[in-house]
């Protein structure tokens, strides 16, 4: 089919009231001001006959990341109110670490939630999406590439032994991903664009969308009167952006997250100006996934011992001590694919990925599927085998802040890549054998496993 049905929306989700903020296990204070506002843009996509309404819907927020809760409770909602259904919506985050925690089930040593701010959140996006609903549109889609150099790894092996710092030449992915949107008239309705970088320029109580919002700033009024710009953010769990000063990181402010959206702003504006590759609609469809991860757990002697240590480890420690049942021995990972044309599907994940596996996915895919991890929830960080061995923050340090019962062991990667595999190859046999708009796989060997909440 040569077009597909759009209707976009934006929102403004910046919160109104000091809140603290989410990602920095050392800034526990509330915002002190507003650097920059939050937004949420709205993709709604329709079905052939845009009578029938949506089809499926894509989220994209300044947000750390989407909570269980808050997934459950938005995507509930959404489908009572617009009748697009629950695993046809894909909640995507930027992972901007200058936001309100959007959820209540993380440790508050990463971001205590506000349930204020959450009630007001899902208000303003559910409003969107109405607007979004009822705006649909015939759009074609092109696609390009080019490359953006500030993103780098964060995994250096140090002389000691430990990990942590600067790795220029360790894995990347400098790849920036444009997909553009344009009405029957040749005008440009929307933009997404792909890049893998944590947005962590700045650590200051400030809210901010990072780099990604001065990137949108950039591209304003420059792309297309009114264009909506949805920010995809890649499999970035081991890349930062290089704000490195003799050697090792440090934290930026208005400047350097300037300068890194005019640089990826630049890039998006070589992909457009150059010819891109025409795409094939089809009509949208979902498909969901989801694959147990395997877990090293402490004992409960282990937790006893530590339930009154200071910080991270004797919260985490209470909290699991508080509910046998949450002393559990797996995790599900929850994978979404969304298909919105040949040569063109965005494979959610909810969870922080190792830059890796957005290179598994890319080719098993022939490039054709972007990877959008911080998408329908947060399990915390999956990382590699080799990442279990080497040790270091992602995955030694990280999981109690997101009250996952342990590190994960070396399996971890097989699991992943296996889950991967196969719900690009069941996508793929569905090519030729259509059916609902919908669809929701079983698991793979390690058994199928209930929707996370």
């Amino acid at each position: 089919m040569t077009h597909l049905y759009v209707g976009t929306a934006t929102a403004d989700i910046t919160p109104t009231e000091p809140v603290p903020l989410a990602g920095f296990a050392v800034r526990l204070e509330p915002w002190e001001k507003v650097r920059a506002p939050l937004a949420a843009q709205v993709f709604a996509f329709g079905r052939p006959d845009p009578a029938e309404g949506c089809a499926a819907l894509l989220v994209c927020a300044d947000l750390l990341w989407w909570g269980p809760d808050l997934v459950a409770e938005l995507t509930g909602r959404i489908a009572a109110e617009y009748g697009v259904p629950a695993d046809a919506v894909v909640l995507h985050a930027s992972h901007t670490h200058c936001a309100p925690q959007p959820g209540l089930t993380f440790s508050p040593f990463i971001g205590r939630g506000d349930p204020g701010y959450l009630a007001r959140l899902t208000e303003v996006v559910l409003e969107a999406v109405g607007r979004a609903v009822t705006s649909l549109e015939p759009v074609t889609l092109e696609r390009g590439s080019g490359t953006c150099g500030f993103g780098m790894n964060r995994r250096r092996i140090n002389p000691d032994g430990t990990v942590g710092g600067p790795d220029p030449n360790g894995p990347n992915d400098p790849e920036v991903g444009v997909v553009r949107m344009r009405r029957t008239d040749g005008t440009t309705k929307a933009l997404l664009v792909h890049y893998t970088c944590h947005p962590v320029t700045s650590a200051d109580p400030q809210v901010s969308p990072d780099y990604p919002g001065a990137m949108r700033d950039r591209l304003s009024g420059t792309v297309g009167q009114g264009a909506v710009i949805g920010f995809l953010q890649g499999c970035c769990g081991d890349i930062n952006p290089n704000v490195v000063r003799d050697g090792d990181w440090y934290r930026g402010g208005d400047d350097e997250i300037a300068a890194l959206g005019d640089e990826l702003a630049g890039a998006v504006l070589g992909v457009l100006d150059a010819p891109m590759r025409p795409l094939s609609a089809r009509p949208p469809r979902t498909r969901t996934h989801t694959v147990d991860l395997p877990l090293q757990t402490p004992s409960r002697d282990a937790l006893a011992r530590s339930r009154e240590a200071p910080g991270i480890d004797g919260d985490w420690s209470r909290w699991l001590l508080a509910d046998p049942a949450r002393l559990v021995e797996k995790v599900p990972l929850r994978l979404t694919l969304l298909e919105l044309a040949d040569g063109l599907a965005l494979l959610g994940f909810d969870a922080e990925v190792s830059v890796a596996y957005g290179h598994h996915v890319r080719r098993q895919s022939a490039s054709g599927v972007l990877p959008i991890p911080y998408t329908n929830g947060m399990i915390g960080y999956v990382v590699t085998a080799e990442q279990v061995r080497a040790g270091g923050y992602e995955p030694d340090h990280s999981y109690p802040y997101v009250y996952r019962s342990g590190r994960f062991s070396t399996a971890v990667e097989q699991h992943v890549t296996a889950a991967i595999d196969q719900i690009l190859a069941r996508a793929a046999e569905h090519d030729t054998d259509p059916g609902p708009d919908t669809d929701t796989d079983a698991g793979t060997d390690t058994g199928s496993v209930p929707r996370r909440q």
